[in-house]
């Protein structure tokens, strides 16, 4: 599976106006299901809430990855959302966040395929230069070949 399996223009937003965690959760969902990729628009919102209440997928460095792994979703899915303004995720550094990455990955296939994304992403996401990138990326064509970084062979 390539990133570009995952994400295409259509799934990346780059100046949402949100103040809240849950208006960013929304829309994540509203994109992913504008793009046919989900079976159920609340069951897809219903799981992200339930692993934010877990635990926060704010991963610090001004970055959150809210994920679920549901029947609700189709096929394996990013969408990547960039903030007007930082809004408050309690993410584990105490820091606002910025730039939110999406995933959604159906239940059939399992935990590797969504492990394997979320494993990938984050250590890329460590690297400096690729965060900062992404967090100044002037266009949705930028973003996707950033993206394409991401090795999830």
């Amino acid at each position: 599976m390539k990133v570009r399996d995952l994400i295409n223009s259509n799934l990346i937003s780059l100046n949402l106006k949100a103040e809240t965690k849950k208006e960013v959760l929304k829309e994540i969902t509203k994109m992913i299901k504008a793009d046919n990729r989900l079976n159920s628009e609340q069951l897809y919102y219903d799981k992200l809430l339930e692993r934010e209440k877990q635990f926060s997928t704010g991963v610090g460095c001004g970055i959150a990855i809210p994920h679920a792994k549901t029947d609700a979703v189709k096929i394996p899915t990013m969408a990547i959302i960039r903030l007007s303004s930082p809004i408050e995720w309690q993410a584990i550094d105490d820091k606002q966040v910025k730039l939110v990455i999406g995933l959604a990955v159906p239940e059939s296939q399992g935990d590797n395929t969504h492990l394997k994304i979320i494993s990938k992403l984050s250590m890329k996401l460590m690297e400096d230069e690729f965060r900062s990138n992404l967090i100044i990326a002037e266009n949705k064509d930028e973003i996707l070949n950033l993206m394409d970084l991401v090795l999830l062979e």
